[in-house]
């Protein structure tokens, strides 16, 4: 007669299976369950519709909770209540399991020549992006500071786009303007 498997074994199998997407041969290594037995048991308690069911939820919770965290992230942009800022600061470090405090580094970008106004709306809404996403991925770098940086970005990337909107031939010609290229310095760079 064979030996009788208890009901923790029995679970760690299944959840094996279906929560790590282990094969039963994989399974069966790590457990000591012959393979036969744990293909009865995944055959008789659907052990694969669980497991693309698990993996169903486990794809909607993470597409759910990048887009929470954007919409945070707009809502504390738009407002800068100090109340939202922490909360998405938390939240991000809450999912990232980092501490607040963590120091930003972003990647030198390529230079690129900017000749035309649009020349500096593409650039600069590439560094804002580029910022975007990594306060996104390093959540100790989201502060309120950080956030109005990135607001009067996005604000001075309005105004030069309004500035040369119906005259793109003479913004391509004359360049931008000596007081655009000190704005760019003092906002974004933070150069004096």
């Amino acid at each position: 007669m064979a030996k009788e498997i208890d009901w923790e074994t029995r679970g760690l199998c299944e959840e094996l299976y279906v929560v790590d997407g282990l094969t039963y041969e994989q399974v069966s290594e790590k457990t000591g369950v012959h393979v036969n037995t744990l293909q009865g048991w995944g055959s008789h308690e659907d052990w694969p519709e669980k497991r693309r069911e698990y993996r169903q939820a486990l794809g909607e919770i993470k597409r759910n909770t990048v887009l929470l965290r954007k919409k945070l992230i707009h809502q504390a942009m738009n407002s800068l209540d100090p109340q939202h800022v922490y909360a998405v600061a938390r939240l991000e470090a809450a999912t990232k399991g980092k501490t607040i405090e963590e120091p930003i580094n972003i990647p030198d970008a390529d230079k690129r020549e900017i000749r035309t106004a649009q020349d500096a709306v593409g650039a600069l809404q590439e560094a804002v992006e580029l910022k975007i996403n990594v306060m996104l991925s390093r959540p100790g770098s989201i502060s309120l500071a950080a956030i109005r940086d990135m607001k009067k970005a996005l604000e001075l990337i309005d105004q030069i786009s309004a500035k040369y909107k119906d005259k793109p031939g003479v913004a391509a010609q004359e360049g931008l303007s000596d007081e655009t290229v000190e704005e760019i310095k003092r906002r974004i760079l933070g150069v004096t």
